[in-house]
């Protein structure tokens, strides 16, 4: 790949990156907030490789007047607007020692500039604007389904102890037993409190949210309340042999750590696997457990198939 081909290559890089930032497709892969660093990074991108194009065809102009000028110097025939630094000079039909270096017009053609290795930046391109990959879906809810008790909280702090059993004092946080929930001193097993859920009937919740209330919430905000959800039909989770699931990808940073949340729903979907509902449900009390890798049972009320979110993702 010369410098031309490679010059054009990172400034469609750079366009490619502004285009699925502007039409919000960078949501399948990253985070919203990613949003101005993929602008400021595809807008570099481009000018570099505008830049480095105008260089490289002022450099390739330049080396070839030069090689007219050698060749013309060969024939005592040098014209008179040729660069005096890369020509030669005639005098009296002979050449004098003005050239500008060795003579390599007997070797083979050959630039040092020539890699195979750029042509793999247009791998990124070409699946971009070829395949275009979706948000992450059903299939990978099947591939990486798993206890989602700690996908929202990492542990619960503790009023005091220092040790697995909560005996001593000081800070840190309790034994987490891999629910991500832990014993308060009354014994239960709820000790996370959330703000009121939206006013209104059907108040529309996060998956991730609902999820997080339903394992933790010492109030109980959501069992015997129906609340709205946004999710995808996916497979069941782990320990159930019956029905569906409701799930939405939750992420980090972006598709790369992308975890699944899953309300269990029993029957037959209504629809195909990857379709998006808006679901009211209500959370049965006590469904999610480790068997099942905390994904809790819900009762549907009414669902209604919905275009995808600009942003598909959870955060």
């Amino acid at each position: 790949m010369n410098k031309e081909t490679q010059s054009i290559v990172v400034a469609l890089l750079g366009g490619l990156l502004v285009s699925i930032t502007l039409s919000h497709r960078f949501t399948s892969y990253v985070k919203p907030g990613f949003a101005p660093l993929l602008l400021i990074g595809g807008g570099i991108l481009v000018v570099v490789g505008v830049l480095s194009l105008i260089l490289a065809i002022r450099a390739d102009a330049r080396a070839d007047r030069g090689r007219a000028a050698r060749e013309a110097a060969r024939e005592g025939n040098a014209p008179d607007d040729v660069d005096a630094g890369a020509g030669a000079a005639v005098a009296g039909g002979t050449v004098t020692a003005q050239d500008t270096g060795p003579d390599h017009s007997g070797l083979p053609d050959h630039d040092h500039d020539k890699s195979k290795a750029p042509w793999l930046i247009l791998v990124p391109v070409l699946v971009l604007l070829l395949v275009a990959p979706p948000a992450l879906g059903a299939d990978a809810v099947a591939r990486n389904a798993s206890s989602q008790a700690l996908a929202g909280v990492d542990v619960v702090a503790r009023q005091s102890s220092t040790s697995k059993d909560g005996a001593g004092a000081g800070g840190g946080y309790k034994f987490n037993d891999g629910s991500g929930s832990a014993q308060d001193s009354s014994g239960s097993r709820r000790t996370m409190h959330f703000p009121a859920l939206p006013a209104g009937a059907n108040p529309s919740v996060g998956m991730k949210d609902v999820i997080l209330r339903a394992l933790y919430d010492a109030d109980n905000s959501v069992e015997g309340v129906p609340v709205t959800v946004t999710g995808f039909i996916a497979p069941t989770g782990d320990g159930y042999t019956d029905g569906y699931t409701v799930a939405r990808m939750v992420i980090s940073c972006c598709a790369a750590d992308a975890n699944p949340m899953q309300l269990h729903i029993a029957g037959d979907a209504p629809y195909p696997s990857n379709t998006w509902v808006d679901a009211v449900v209500t959370v049965v009390p006590n469904t999610a457990t480790i068997d099942n890798g905390y994904v809790p049972t819900v009762t549907l009320t009414k669902m209604t198939p919905v275009q995808q979110p600009d942003d598909p993702y959870e955060h």
